[in-house]
């Protein structure tokens, strides 16, 4: 992909939304914020778009997808209730980008679906974060079904910390020697080395600060 690319963001009035979109401008990329609550993304700025928008809704996300390069998700549910809003998100999404001929996608997961990593996750999994994970196993067996150029981020707990880019990458696993946070602000710059740099298409990445950086391990 060129170095400067139009990339459509959901989710962006949330913290890695956020983190996406200023990174983004900042490497000269062209970006579409599809939200649902514009005003909460300020005044307009020189590279973004802004479209009011249901991120479950296919034929909205059908007519605002032409021109873009590559569709990133930062979409979160709204707690740890019951919640179809990943999955349904991610249902439109496929539909409308199978309707546009339109092929990359990158979304942001949860580390807990990673079910040889420790008895934390799986406790998590059955208890308190059994609804999250539930939305979002959904969502990953809809894009593992799509065809699409997909790549599936599953950070561990995120935080508001600064971008380091001390963070371990790995293919279907945590990384080795990898912490329980990772900050928002490195999730976002993973996924746009990643749309730069396509090295994990197709898969799910476990992605965790560590104390030396293991970028790209697999």
């Amino acid at each position: 992909m060129t170095s400067k690319s139009s990339l459509f963001v959901l989710g962006a009035t949330g913290g890695t939304g956020r983190a996406l979109v200023e990174q983004a401008l900042g490497r000269g990329h062209r970006v579409t914020a599809f939200v649902r609550s514009p005003e909460k993304l300020g005044p307009p700025r020189e590279g973004l778009t802004v479209i009011r928008g249901d991120p479950r809704n296919a034929d909205e996300l059908r007519r605002a997808l032409p021109d873009h390069e590559a569709v990133l998700s930062a979409l979160g549910p709204p707690g740890i209730g019951p919640s179809t809003l990943v999955a349904d998100s991610a249902r439109s999404t496929v539909a409308a980008l199978q309707a546009t001929g339109m092929r990359r996608l990158l979304v942001v997961g949860v580390a807990v679906l990673f079910e040889h990593d420790g008895l934390l996750n799986a406790f998590a999994r059955r208890t308190f974060l059994r609804n999250v994970a539930k939305d979002h196993a959904e969502m990953e067996r809809i894009l593992g079904a799509s065809g699409l150029d997909w790549t599936i981020v599953r950070p561990p707990r995120l935080t508001n910390g600064p971008l380091t880019r001390a963070y371990g990458v790995a293919d279907g696993r945590m990384p080795p020697g990898a912490g329980l946070t990772i900050s928002r602000a490195d999730v976002a710059d993973f996924l746009l080395d990643e749309v730069e740099h396509p090295a994990h298409v197709r898969r799910i990445v476990g992605l965790a600060s560590v104390k030396t950086a293991l970028r790209r391990a697999s």
